[in-house]
């Protein structure tokens, strides 16, 4: 793979050209293919139709044959998602930033994780927390203090949640860093921590940090703070403290040209979605719409990128709406002049200006009340004249320039946005579907090649090996794009750790008679996967009692959300629902450090927000209702033993209307369930049936036989015996 081209693959058909024959429609109900005007077959996947009568004859009398173990790498050998060495150790690292501290006076200096638009992955560019401290999690917060200027001594922390705490605990230095385990008994928010290391600082008790990284909500809280506490709040907009020590070693972002998503992908175009968000502004009396959130950006310019941030197919840019132009603001050499067919829907989009990307703050400060919203607010005092996405999405920068201008009272947060494109079209469900499809034909090819290969072959294969064959699978299939994240392949007790991840030189050889778990998503031009599942490919006979329950237990609080009903415009249904998925644990004094879902993006971001299953309310609006049709969420409740063992089920489920018949809620509305799109089998090797009701294990026999329908035949159709084998072995009824 290019570095020009880290995620363009072409999809090499292969043994797999049969995949999507156009006289045997994939999905079986005769409803849902009725309820599109576009056949799928037809209209996302076209090259399968093309394929001459001598491949076909070719591919019909060839064996398909899955030995084959030159595998490629995955694509962040090639295109890292870690940062290289530095030059500099971890202790030269705070040695060189303390001496930056007291060149400015600054007592706490605060790294977040986040980049200037509160990206969850970044580019390696903005990697700076990763940088200074050794920690490669996604989440997390570095706080390093300077308490004596001669001799440069302070203490660093490292706040991340219970995702990361056994990854924190190996990859920080103990003897320069102590680990914050966020929501843990006794432990103080890492922002408390900030500001009693900045109170009891004998050199200086200012707390700084960039605030074009940290969100409005921190940022006021510091703020507000500082009034009733011994310590000064000074963030600067103007430079970064870790990108100085940085230096020349700082990667620099991607120039990879951005493309069109076509809208029999988008289902919607831009000036379509430009008319609903006008609509809004008009109902909340606002003149101007400031997006900074990049996959706000690609969802309504129908744009993608493949290189600028790994694992999301997103770009660097900002946007402003008004209620008749639109501003983008992109590097401009992202747009290739010979990409006609970019050029061509740019110039549909009405009102359309693309400026620099380095032009937005300066534009931003030019925005003025004008005089028409003057006298509009004259009316009202609860007139607003700009909208800023949610204050946990709004930097600190942002707003402080914003606040310039515009009156508090004129300043509404809201993502509007974030709370439109949760709701997939029927295009955007369609396509998950089919994406799901994809990724569920993976799951079962690679299942079955690896059980093959450990208990059949005896070969000894590592994590790493399992996670290039799920790349080299999903290589194959049309419209891949490439990983929606990294790809978690786990043995025994690394499957305790909730985010481990496999490197080519650190890995282990996966034990057949040991739990292996693997989670691992995929982005196609139809949508974004994420799927998890546990696996014991060994005897029966060396599955512990325990295991068996724990595994049960999970799996019967995955089936808790998935077979749930509820009200619609309920109130905190994520957080009803993360209690259903707990409550099998809870009956036997368990639990687990994460939570149970998240949104997905349509062809965007694998944790799309704000749509949450938790058990405190995440993100979104507390008087917008997000479990509504349309909405995707994954489902994934787990069970973890410390450098013992994990246990995870995760499946993608669309929010859809129930049928009357099933009956009204209290407001005479129909309930609201779930479309379980995700088609790959449990373990049946790890069920405990007496852990389960009969309705329960009646669910996961329809739901293996509905696998098995949908898939025997087409591996028969690939030549893949061992597959089939597998497939219908995994499928058995339980009893």
């Amino acid at each position: 793979m290019s570095e020009k081209e880290p995620l363009l693959e072409k999809a090499n058909f292969g043994s797999l050209s049969n995949l999507n024959n156009e006289n045997e429609p994939r999905f079986k109900c005769p409803a849902l293919l009725k309820s599109f005007s576009f056949n799928p077959l037809l209209n996302c996947l076209p090259q399968l139709s093309k394929h001459g009568e001598d491949e076909q004859e070719e591919f019909e009398y060839i064996e398909y044959s899955d030995d084959d173990m030159v595998l490629p790498d995955l694509p962040y050998v090639e295109n890292p998602v870690i940062l290289p060495n530095s030059r500099l150790t971890q202790k030269e690292k705070l040695f060189e930033l303390r001496k930056l501290m007291r060149e400015y006076g600054i007592g706490v200096y605060i790294i977040p994780s986040e980049d200037e638009h509160q990206s969850e992955y970044t580019s390696l560019s903005d990697k700076r927390r990763e940088f200074i401290s050794g920690f490669t999690g996604s989440a997390g917060v570095a706080i390093v203090t300077l308490t004596n200027s001669d001799t440069l001594q302070g203490q660093a922390f490292l706040s991340t949640d219970g995702r990361y705490f056994l990854q924190a605990e190996r990859q920080l230095d103990s003897k320069l860093w102590k680990l914050i385990k966020q929501g843990s008994k006794n432990e103080k928010p890492w922002t408390e921590q900030a500001i009693e290391c900045a109170v009891k600082n004998p050199f200086s008790k200012t707390i700084s940090c960039d605030s074009r990284t940290i969100n409005l909500v921190i940022g006021q809280f510091f703020q507000i703070k500082q009034h009733c506490a011994d310590f000064r709040f000074l963030p600067s907009s103007q430079i970064n403290l870790v990108d100085v020590v940085w230096g020349d070693e700082k990667p620099k972002r991607s120039l990879d040209p951005i493309y069109h998503l076509a809208l029999k992908y988008s289902g919607e175009h831009t000036n379509d979605k430009l008319e609903r968000i006008r609509k809004i502004m008009k109902e909340k009396s606002a003149m101007y719409y400031i997006i900074i959130e990049l996959d706000s950006i690609a969802w309504l310019f129908n744009l993608r990128c493949d290189g600028d941030i790994p694992f999301s197919p997103v770009f660097f840019s900002y946007a402003i709406v008004t209620l008749s132009s639109v501003k983008l603001y992109v590097e401009k050499a992202k747009i290739a002049k010979e990409d006609k067919v970019l050029e061509n829907y740019l110039s549909t989009i009405k009102g359309l200006t693309i400026e620099s990307y380095m032009e937005f703050y300066k534009d931003v400060s030019r925005l003025k009340p004008t005089t028409r919203t003057m006298a509009m607010h004259s009316e009202s005092n609860s007139k607003k004249m700009i909208m800023l996405p949610a204050k946990s999405s709004t930097v600190y920068a942002l707003y402080d320039i914003v606040a310039n201008s515009f009156s508090q009272s004129q300043i509404l947060h809201e993502s509007v946005i974030a709370n439109m494109k949760i709701f997939k079209n029927k295009t955007e469900s369609f396509n998950a579907k089919i994406a799901q499809y994809k990724d569920s034909l993976v799951f079962i090819l690679f299942g079955s090649w690896l059980e093959h290969q450990l208990v059949r072959k005896n070969a000894k294969i590592s994590e790493y090996d399992a996670a290039c064959k799920m790349y080299s699978l999903r290589k194959d299939m049309p419209n891949f794009k490439g990983l929606s994240y990294e790809t978690i392949s786990s043995t025994g007790a690394n499957a305790a750790i909730i985010h481990y991840t496999p490197t080519k030189e650190n890995n282990q050889i996966i034990d057949p008679n040991k739990i292996y778990l693997l989670d691992s998503g995929g982005h196609y031009l139809e949508g974004t996967t994420d799927i998890t599942r546990t696996y014991m490919f060994g005897s029966q006979n060396l599955v512990s009692q325990d295991y068996r329950k724990y595994y049960t237990l999970v799996l019967k609080g995955h089936l808790g959300i998935s077979m749930a009903k509820f009200p619609q415009h309920s109130t905190n249904t994520g957080t009803l629902l993360d209690a259903y998925s707990r409550q099998p644990l809870w009956n036997h004094g368990l639990d687990f450090n994460h939570g149970v879902g998240h949104g997905v993006g349509s062809f965007g971001l694998v944790h799309e927000g704000p749509l949450y299953i938790s058990p405190t309310t995440v993100g979104g609006s507390s008087q917008l209702d997000l479990f509504q049709p349309g909405a995707i969420v994954t489902d994934e409740p787990g069970f973890y033993i410390n450098n013992e063992v994990g246990f995870r089920v995760e499946s993608e489920l669309e929010v859809t209307e129930q049928d009357s018949s099933f009956g009204k809620s209290k407001d005479g509305r129909n309930f609201l369930g779930f479309d379980y799109l995700t088609k790959v089998p449990f373990c049946n090797k790890l069920i405990d049936t007496k852990y389960l009701t009969p309705i329960e294990v009646q669910w996961i026999n329809e739901y293996h036989r509905d696998i098995r329908n949908e898939f025997a035949q087409k591996l028969l159709d690939l030549n893949n015996k061992r597959a089939f084998n597998w497939l219908i072995k995994e499928t058995a009824p339980i009893h």
